[in-house]
């Protein structure tokens, strides 16, 4: 293993948790090379630490290992996990949707369920914060090479995790109906599920317009004609546009604006968004 070891926590930094967690992983060794993906997800949201994990993790060497604790169900009887990912990193979690854009995007390749005879660092049971006791301490094992992947405890079937519905679009020859997943947080713009291969089914290059609708339910609530560029300044100023974001995958935008609050256009259900080819 590498050493390195990632965190990603809804706890925020205006208390000790996430310290306690750091603490305890440099407690199994201080050589760990402990980073910060985020701890500002939003209380008990793990379609977002779901969502963060995918934009993170595959730009990570093979052999880094990741923590996430996004976890309302603590102390319950949902299951704690390490996955392997088909690029080699790792990933303690609670199973509970948090893999399921990592499933997505890059595939797992084997989960095994976290053993706490291995992976509880006290004794002495703690119900509520499993991400200092069990997630943290567990992932600095793996990441300091003091237990293999195959010690953490018994195997899994990939198939039976945990996982999000609606992550695909539906597509047909002259549309495709997505959902908004996320939001480009600082500027709003919308992220969508629709992949650039999904996307280029529709057979749309660059400068060519889409029929582009979104729905809040059945209200539709933004219509256009939008080109597809590669990038901002190809539109003018507050002009929208089509584009294939830094993770694959179409977002919608305006040009140094923000299309969200443009628009008060939110994410996930019920919002959607319908591209279609434009008929002559």
């Amino acid at each position: 293993m590498n050493r390195l070891l990632v965190m990603q926590s809804d706890f925020g930094l205006s208390d000790g948790a996430v310290a306690a967690m750091c603490g305890v992983a440099l407690s199994v060794d201080e050589d760990l090379k402990i980073f910060h993906l985020t701890h500002d997800i939003p209380p008990f949201d793990t379609f977002e630490a779901s969502y963060r994990l995918m934009q993170a993790v595959p730009f990570w060497p093979s052999g880094t290992v990741f923590v996430t604790v996004v976890d309302p169900g603590v102390g319950s009887k949902r299951k704690s996990v390490v996955a392997e990912t088909n690029l080699g990193q790792y990933i303690v979690t609670p199973d509970n949707g948090s893999l399921s854009h990592i499933s997505r995007a890059l595939g797992i390749r084997r989960v095994r369920v976290i053993s706490e005879t291995v992976g509880r660092r006290n004794p002495q049971p703690s119900y509520t914060f499993h991400g200092r006791d069990v997630f943290s301490y567990t992932a600095a094992l793996l990441a300091s090479g003091k237990i293999t992947f195959e010690d953490i405890g018994e195997e899994m079937d990939p198939q039976d995790l945990i996982l999000f519905p609606g992550l695909h679009p539906e597509i047909s020859p002259e549309k495709i109906r997505g959902t908004i997943e996320t939001l480009d947080v600082r500027f709003g713009s919308l992220w969508t599920n629709i992949s650039r291969q999904d996307f280029e089914q529709l057979g749309i290059g660059d400068g060519d317009s889409l029929d582009v609708s979104v729905y809040h339910g059945r209200t539709r609530v933004y219509h256009s004609f939008v080109p597809f560029k590669h990038t901002f300044a190809d539109v003018e100023i507050g002009e929208p546009l089509l584009y294939i974001n830094s993770l694959e995958y179409v977002g919608l935008a305006l040009n140094q604006g923000n299309f969200s609050k443009a628009y008060n256009i939110g994410t996930r259900e019920p919002w959607h968004i319908v591209l279609a080819r434009i008929r002559p």
